[in-house]
């Protein structure tokens, strides 16, 4: 789904969420209702919780991606300019820091915790 789709279905999920959480505390609603409701509430917050997912998941990707070719243009660079050595320690460091959050968004992702 294109980056632009899944903001505006996200959107409109926490619309409809939160239009279905306002509507679960209105007095007077039958068990059948309230039961109703809270299914649809809870549906629609596991479909936000994917839709966020999968946006995590496909930033996980294009992260890797960035920190490979940190690793590999500061590697070209080192070779090339010996008196760059600070600067191509700091963008190991940098690579080095993405893939650290990387391992632990990818954990966190795994265990169903974001």
């Amino acid at each position: 789904m294109a980056n632009t789709e899944r903001l505006a279905a996200l959107q409109k999920v926490r619309i409809a969420r939160n239009a279905v959480q306002a509507a679960r505390a209105q007095t007077g609603l039958t068990a059948d209702e309230q039961t109703a409701l809270t299914r649809l509430f809870f549906d629609l917050d596991d479909l936000e919780d994917s839709l966020i997912l999968e946006e995590i998941g496909d930033k996980i990707e294009a992260m890797r991606a960035d920190a490979k070719n940190l690793n590999e243009v500061a590697g070209k660079v080192k070779d090339a300019h010996a008196a760059l050595a600070k600067e191509v320690a700091l963008v190991e460091e940098a690579a080095k820091a993405v893939n650290g959050l990387l391992s632990v968004v990818t954990a966190a992702a795994s265990a169903g915790l974001i």
